[in-house]
């Protein structure tokens, strides 16, 4: 009776609705609501999305319950991850009085990841449409987690549920801080592309000139919701975190900086500026452009106009460039232009 159940499939309230194969391309499904019809797909949904990878998370607890005794200690509550954006995470995570489904910036993930590092981490494919059944009872984590992967598996625990997946083919055991790394090192190489490219010094055109080119890709890049996130994570000081931060710092600004020192080095040969550290010349104008903007976490690239931006580098390169030459900064100069950028 039991699989006779789980085997059926329930047609639309409609006579003139059908089950389809998967050789099907569509089918109108008349009297809805509105008095119209709507394309289904071979699974009998509206839209026809691939199946995702999600990183099942099997976690110790996080406050002290009776029952922890009774399971594995490593493995007490599970939970559902997966990667939107490069800043947008999906979590489904089953609670006591909910099943919790939200939106996570990265540095919000990376605290859950952070939890899910003192457990273990599968990597599965989750089943389209599935073989989940309703008919479970008991809707604990490991019940909900399962049903959400299109798993059938009969395991009423956490730890039930990681054999099961963990003796899947296809299924792969993650490394936190790796995959923190490998993110950080993706969105600093992605991200200083486009500045790279500002580089290349025209012909007789000014030194002020290049480093406010460069100057605004770089605050553009600062901006994006995805190095703010990175930002805001290593902020935290998470000790997973660091080797993330360092595939950061080694694959964005310090790439950056180097073309920045060579431009600075070029400059100091003709005689347009006189310095005597160029490498460190080069991290001062990086630090000079950040300035406060990591912590201005409300700020977005895509919401500031480009004459503010454009103002506000070409304030600090005049800044920078007058400090080479031996004059004083005049104190103070910056905060006020970070608090024109923040509005």
């Amino acid at each position: 009776m039991y699989k006779l159940i789980s085997r059926m499939r329930i047609p639309a309230s409609s006579g003139s609705a059908m089950l389809r194969t998967s050789e099907d391309h569509g089918i109108a499904v008349p009297r809805l609501a509105d008095g119209e019809s709507i394309e289904i797909d071979a699974n009998g949904s509206p839209v026809t999305l691939e199946a995702a990878d999600w990183l099942v998370c099997f976690v110790p607890g996080l406050r002290k319950q009776w029952w922890h005794a009774l399971v594995n200690a490593k493995h007490k509550h599970v939970f559902a991850m997966r990667m939107v954006d490069e800043n947008t995470w999906l979590i489904m995570e089953p609670w006591w009085t909910r099943n919790m489904i939200n939106v996570l910036s990265f540095d919000q993930a990376v605290k859950y990841l952070h939890w899910a590092a003192a457990g273990d981490i599968i990597k599965v494919r989750e089943a389209v449409p599935g073989r989940g059944s309703q008919m479970r009872g008991w809707s604990n984590c490991a019940v909900m987690v399962s049903f959400l992967l299109g798993r059938r598996y009969r395991t009423w625990s956490p730890h039930g549920l990681y054999k099961r997946l963990k003796a899947e083919q296809g299924a792969q055991i993650v490394d936190v801080p790796r995959l923190l790394v490998d993110h950080c090192a993706t969105v600093a190489t992605r991200a200083v592309g486009a500045v790279l490219g500002a580089f290349p010094r025209r012909q007789d055109e000014p030194l002020e000139s290049v480093l406010s080119r460069i100057g605004q890709g770089m605050v553009r890049v600062m901006l994006t919701p995805a190095v703010i996130g990175i930002h805001k994570a290593a902020a935290s000081g998470s000790r997973i975190f660091t080797k993330a931060a360092e595939a950061y710092r080694a694959n964005g600004p310090d790439r950056v900086s180097e073309q920045i020192r060579r431009l600075l080095d070029e400059a100091d040969r003709r005689g347009e500026i006189r310095m005597a550290d160029s490498a460190l010349a080069a991290r001062r104008f990086i630090s000079m452009l950040r300035g406060d903007l990591h912590a201005a976490t409300d700020i977005r690239a895509d919401a500031l106009p480009e004459m503010k931006i454009s103002d506000y580098v070409n304030a600090v390169v005049a800044a920078f460039l007058s400090g080479t030459h031996g004059t004083i900064v005049r104190e103070g100069l910056e905060a006020p232009l970070q608090k024109e950028l923040a509005y």
